[in-house]
Parts: structure tokens; sequence; C-alpha cells
């Protein structure tokens, strides 16, 4: 009897260390997946903020208002916001990318892993918009 309660400790000394290591991953990558999906998500509502604004100033400063309203609530470490307006006409497409990293050193990874999104829209064809 006092032999298999031995085994038994002997297997979880060995396979504990893996368990844990196997938990941190998926923590790690269920972090990085998290703040990919809150990048994406800011810089599609800075795309509808901007594709709704009346003129080009104040589309790219409501674009860069709903970005960093989204993107404080997400892992997200060093995020940019980048907005192309074009002529801003009706026909124009508004193209907005953002970067950002997201830091996983906790997990025994010392890596921090950049991410890029992208959104495109055209500007309101309803809307009457102003020429800056």
């Amino acid at each position: 009897m006092r032999s298999s309660r031995g085994q038994a400790l002997v297997e979880l000394a060995v396979c504990a260390p893996i368990l844990v290591l196997l938990a941190l991953g998926v923590a790690a990558v269920v972090q990085v997946q998290d703040a990919a999906a809150g990048l994406d998500a800011a810089t599609h509502t800075a795309a509808a903020a901007a594709v709704s604004a009346p003129d080009p100033m104040t589309a790219d400063a409501a674009a860069r208002a709903r970005f960093a309203a989204v993107v404080e609530d997400y892992p997200l470490h060093d995020a940019v916001l980048h907005v192309s307006l074009g002529n801003f006409n009706r026909a124009t497409q508004i193209t907005v990318t953002s970067d950002a990293f997201v830091d996983v050193a906790w997990a025994g990874v010392s890596h921090r892993f950049g991410l890029r999104a992208k959104a495109v829209m055209q500007l309101e064809p309803w809307r009457t918009h102003r020429l800056a």
C-alpha cells in the first residue's frame, strides 16, 4: 500500500510543472486574443465615429476619442491610431489602422506581441459633409 502512495506522489511531481506551464500558456493565449479583439473593436469604433462626422477635423478628433475610450478597457500598451480621411467627400473611404502591444511577461514569456487592426468604411452618403 505504501509503494502506491509514493508512486502517486512521484507522478504528481512529474506532471504538476507540465500542467502549470500548459495553464499559463492557455492564459497567455487568451490574453493575446482578448487584446486583439479589443484592438479590432476600437479600430472599427473609431472608423464608425469618423464616417459620421461632418468635417475632417471633427472626424479625426471623434475617431481618436472613441479609440482611446475603447482601448482603455483592454490589456493593450502603446496603442497608436492612424486615420486616413482622403478628400472627405461622399465617395471617399476612410481607412483607420491601429497598432498596439500586449505584454505576457507574467506567463514566463519575455515577449511583447505586436497587434495590428484595420477598418475601411465609406463616408455616410446621406450626410452633407463640409470641407475644411
